[in-house]
């Protein structure tokens, strides 16, 4: 029998849609409290509903500094925040390396990113908004409105950099990991009914799940016209068609892997922790923005010119 791979390669993703972010913080610190978990009953989703306690918990103290003078427990929020980022983390490494990785697994993570987001973003904005003087003040309502446009569009982002990390693993590696077509999901919830009632755990994933292919497809359509939006009508992979794409795209998903979730934590975090969420706001609206405005009309040009070729052979 062959023993497990529990080497710390074997517990991340493919190292060419991993975040930089990630690999230099979240994901060596996630190593190790997954291989802590590797000899013990402790579960993947387990581990990703402490990551959700424990970022709603920053979310408590984030709400409990509002009209507070200085920063409050903001610090003590933002390392909770990087702590549930690197739980949020480990879950993932903890299913790779037992090999027991699942589209349900997927479905409660992104469901808690979610819950997380929830828990944290509207308090940060308010304690910024009251900060600046609340209602009285104009410039603290412009800086409201921009933290909400800049959550708006970092959802955006990140949505972005998982379906490019998603047809990474597609068409430029001989793996379907995480590449899920929305029949696909239909059809574990004809599964999970038929079995008897749905729990609320399971309601609450599936639904997050469809809402969130539902807002990729219409975000590709919009951003990537050139990109089939099933899985399953991509060409089948080979090695000649595997090469060419990461030929055409290896520059593009190394900046599309500095849009993820994990980055966003990241600076969110270091905005919290010094009481400054207005930098964070820029960061997202202007910073990523430029980026985006050349990094989507080159990545269009790859998707034609890879999808086209591989229609037309």
């Amino acid at each position: 029998m062959t023993a497990p791979d529990m080497s710390y390669r074997s517990s991340l993703k493919h190292i060419a849609v991993e975040e930089p972010i990630d690999l230099l913080v979240h994901r060596p610190l996630g190593y190790v409290v997954a291989r802590l978990c590797y000899p013990t009953r402790i579960s993947p989703d387990q581990l990703t509903i402490v990551s959700m306690l424990l970022g709603v918990a920053a979310g408590v103290l984030v709400g409990a500094s509002v009209g507070r003078a200085g920063a409050g427990w903001l610090p003590l929020a933002a390392g909770l925040f990087v702590l549930s980022a690197i739980i949020d983390c480990s879950d993932g490494q903890l299913a790779r390396m037992r090999r027991s990785s699942s589209r349900l697994g997927r479905m409660l993570d992104g469901a808690v990113d979610a819950v997380v987001q929830i828990a944290i973003v509207p308090a940060a904005v308010v304690h910024m908004f009251v900060r600046r003087g609340g209602a009285g003040q104009w410039d603290a309502w412009a800086w409201a409105i921009a933290g909400v446009l800049a959550v708006l569009l970092g959802m955006r982002h990140t949505t972005l950099y998982d379906q490019y990390k998603n047809l990474w693993v597609r068409n430029g590696t001989p793996s379907t990991t995480d590449c899920d077509d929305v029949d696909d999901l239909e059809r574990d919830i004809a599964e999970a009914r038929a079995k008897g009632p749905l729990s609320w755990l399971d309601l609450f994933r599936f639904n997050f799940y469809r809402t969130h292919l539902a807002l990729v497809a219409a975000t590709m359509r919009v951003v990537d016209p050139y990109v089939p939006e099933r899985f399953r009508s991509m060409p089948a992979y080979s090695e000649a068609s595997g090469e060419r794409y990461r030929a055409l795209n290896a520059t593009l998903m190394r900046a599309w892997s500095c849009f993820g979730v994990g980055t966003h934590i990241f600076t969110m975090a270091l905005a919290l922790a010094v009481n400054r969420l207005e930098a964070y706001i820029v960061l997202r609206l202007v910073l990523f923005n430029v980026v985006l405005a050349a990094l989507v009309p080159a990545q269009r040009r790859a998707s034609r010119a890879f999808f086209r070729s591989e229609v037309a052979s």
